[in-house]
């Protein structure tokens, strides 16, 4: 929840400014803010530090949040490499990473919990139970486009079925890479909450997009469905 609506926010936030920097543009806005921007990083640096809960986080956190930051730029650039080639892509992509990466990070967060806690599990059952998961939540969304119509696109069987077979794979990797990195990072001494969910849902952005992309390509070429943007 917390993932989902901090995107919604995010792009929101991120939509407001722009608008607003760009009818302000011959100003000196752009330029004030920057300032209070980077003004502002002594206070808040200073206000984690006197919290004894995050000062660790202080010195332990950039590198993870920075390489994540610059690995999901490559879902950025694929996706508008594409967006406006193919019809329907920006709105298949966010639901396609945020569900696997939301699964992939839930099960790497249950993983890190009994490992901190010294517990045993059998992690194959939650694997499977969060794979499943998947299947009605994407069957809810294509019929509500099927049924909606949202995107004009040529929603074919086809589409449907390399839909489904992207999104289980994509939820399959991401539950797969977020077991394998939770236990690595534990291994060589470091919190798997600390690293592993942004390099994670970073690496799956990259994925799902890619995986996506290729689909779109593949049903158009094939002629499954018509999903050129410029003939939609």
């Amino acid at each position: 929840m917390a993932s989902s609506l901090g995107d919604v926010v995010t792009l929101g936030i991120l939509a407001g400014c722009a608008h607003l920097l760009q009818v302000h543009i011959e100003t000196s806005l752009s330029a004030w803010l920057l300032f209070f921007m980077f003004g502002s990083i002594p206070f808040f640096g200073l206000s984690v530090w006197r919290n004894r809960h995050v000062k660790d986080l202080l010195f332990s956190g950039w590198t993870p949040i920075v390489l994540a930051m610059l690995i999901s730029s490559g879902a950025g650039l694929v996706l508008e490499r594409y967006v406006e080639q193919y019809q329907g892509l920006a709105m298949f992509t966010p639901i396609l990473c945020g569900l696997a990466g939301n699964l992939g990070s839930i099960y790497a967060s249950r993983i890190s919990t009994c490992l901190h806690k010294g517990v045993q599990e059998h992690f194959e059952r939650v694997e499977w139970t969060l794979l499943m998961m998947n299947m009605p939540v994407q069957s809810l969304f294509l019929a509500i486009v099927w049924f909606l119509e949202i995107g004009h696109l040529d929603f074919t069987l086809a589409f449907a079925l390399a839909y489904f077979v992207v999104s289980t794979l994509s939820t399959y990797l991401a539950l797969k890479m977020g077991k394998s990195m939770t236990l690595i990072f534990w291994k060589h001494k470091y919190d798997p909450d600390n690293y592993v969910l942004p390099y994670l849902t970073a690496i799956i952005d990259v994925i799902c997009t890619s995986l996506l992309v290729v689909s779109f390509h593949g049903l158009t070429s094939a002629g499954y469905a018509n999903l050129n943007a410029s003939t939609a």
